[in-house]
């Protein structure tokens, strides 16, 4: 059981890694949510999203899902928002809810201090990725 979720886990990122892959922002402009913009470190993304009203979206509280890398340092920093992290390039999904909107925000980065937003859509956790 636990390597059919770790399989599934790797082939999300995998799959979430290469659709992202061009850098492309099909869904967001030059600023986003709250003011967010691509490039800015998370904490002071996260902080203006909280800020106006946007709420973190605990993850993983009854799955038995376990962190690992990026995911464990984001948690130990009380960023239960975080879903996944990748592997190989340290991309990761964190989401956010206001109002009955969800916000996905993606990140790239190793290190809590070194991670800047990459994109962000309105997207629900479990919601099936988005097309272009």
């Amino acid at each position: 059981m636990k390597f059919s979720i770790l399989a599934l886990v790797a082939l999300y990122c995998i799959g979430t890694s290469t659709a992202f892959a061009d850098g492309s922002q099909a869904t967001s402009d030059r600023r986003g949510p709250a003011g967010i913009a691509v490039g800015e470190p998370l904490v002071a993304a996260r902080a203006k999203l909280i800020k106006q009203g946007w709420k973190p979206t605990r993850m993983h509280t009854s799955d038995g899902y376990e962190y690992s890398g990026v995911e464990r340092e984001l948690a130990a920093h009380k960023f239960f928002e975080v879903d996944v992290c990748s592997f190989d390039s340290s991309r990761c999904i964190l989401f956010y809810s206001k109002s009955g909107t969800c916000l996905r925000v993606d990140t790239i980065g190793e290190q809590l201090n070194d991670m800047t937003v990459t994109r962000w859509t309105d997207e629900c956790p479990d919601a099936p990725p988005k097309t272009k």
